[in-house]
């Protein structure tokens, strides 16, 4: 079936309006002839319309995607451009870094913040010479399952004198390198891991102090450190997430900028 004169008009229009996508400098130098080859083969009696059709909207989709792809190659080639973009593309990736690890790093020292207070009161107690079973508060604590705090006493040599913290049924002791770090500094603040494993595993947010006096030791207070890493995991999701929308701004902006301040040609 071959379209009237009328319908001829109309969808030779909207191939004009459709021609219009394509980039400024290709539709200057071709968009005429390819109206003019749309209009012979609208009046070619030998091409039915639903052929020409599908014919113009396969050669459509391919042109377009074909220059659109040359034109983002030919924008971003030119040197000035690509290096403002770089430019902006790693201030982008340097500010991505710092919302995520500015807010990882306040997160993590928070979540020492009630452990230092309960070491250093016990610390003050087992100086003053009370037993450790006295001087760690009273009570038991699931280190895998609760986020409450917890207090464990050891000895000199890091086995456990009295404890709150429990897992599996025994109390367990960070790695022998944590005393001998405290031995020589007084303090430590660790992420300790005493079950490991991504998804199963424990981690525990905990500082470690020196004993002093007539019967030197180590003071542990730790707590489960799940709620913090969700809240990690959340600021680094929402930092990756603003890295790619920078990144998407930067590429669109400069494929603008360089479409619509392109060189003239003669």
């Amino acid at each position: 079936m071959k379209p009237a004169s009328d319908d001829a008009d109309r969808l030779e229009a909207l191939y004009a309006l459709v021609l219009r996508l394509y980039p400024p400098s290709f539709r200057e130098t071709y968009a005429p002839a390819m109206r003019q080859a749309f209009r012979d083969a609208l009046h070619d009696r030998e091409r039915p319309i639903l052929a020409l059709a599908s014919l113009v909207f396969h050669d459509l989709i391919t042109s377009l995607a074909k220059e659109h792809l040359a034109m983002i190659r030919d924008t971003l080639s030119r040197p000035t451009l690509l290096f403002n973009a770089l430019v902006l593309a790693a201030l982008a990736t340097g500010l991505a870094l710092a919302l995520a690890v500015i807010p990882q790093q306040v997160l993590r020292q928070g979540a020492d913040d009630p452990q230092i207070q309960l070491a250093s009161d016990a610390v003050a107690r087992l100086e003053q010479g009370v037993a450790p079973n006295e001087a760690v508060p009273a009570g038991s604590v699931d280190m895998a399952r609760s986020l409450a705090p917890f207090v464990i006493a050891y000895d000199d040599e890091g086995h456990p004198l009295a404890s709150q913290g429990q897992l599996n049924g025994t109390t367990p002791a960070p790695p022998s390198g944590v005393f001998d770090y405290v031995r020589q500094h007084g303090e430590e603040r660790v992420s300790w891991q005493p079950v490991l494993g991504s998804v199963y595993g424990v981690r525990i947010a905990a500082v470690v102090q020196r004993v002093g006096g007539p019967h030197p030791g180590f003071v542990l207070a730790g707590r489960n450190m799940r709620e913090v890493e969700i809240r990690e995991d959340q600021v680094r999701n929402l930092a990756a997430l603003t890295w790619i929308g920078m990144l998407g701004v930067i590429l669109v902006g400069t494929i603008a900028f360089g479409w619509y301040f392109r060189p003239k040609t003669a």
